[in-house]
């Protein structure tokens, strides 16, 4: 359950990479029309780290899910990520309105890392 889990969070990493420097970093940043500050090369780069940070945040927890996969007894792990995936996927249905893609990983990973601390 938690390999599947860690694949989960893997495609969501990559789906917001992927996705989010197309339809919103990139034309963001492109855009003349923003406020000076954001604007500025420096803000522009912290705005692309930033975004690009949570992906790596993602993978790294894809990597604890499989850590923890290999280590029999750990369940602190599945509880904290099932604990932020609970948060994130119902924030994600509900403030996008369903359009947000990121609910359909967040829940079932949750109810993944649940029911293998669980088990």
């Amino acid at each position: 359950m938690l390999i599947a889990a860690a694949i989960l969070t893997v495609l969501v990493g990559f789906a917001h990479s992927i996705l989010g420097e197309r339809r919103l970093i990139a034309p963001l940043i492109a855009d003349p029309a923003l406020p000076v500050p954001v604007g500025h090369r420096t803000t522009r780069l912290i705005l692309r780290a930033a975004w690009h940070a949570t992906t790596l945040s993602w993978w790294a927890l894809a990597a604890l899910l499989v850590w923890s996969a290999a280590t029999p007894g750990t369940r602190a792990v599945p509880i904290a990520v099932a604990a932020l995936f609970a948060i994130l996927g119902p924030f994600s249905l509900i403030a996008s309105r369903g359009r947000h893609p990121g609910w359909v990983f967040f829940l079932p990973a949750a109810v993944l890392c649940t029911l293998s601390a669980l088990g």
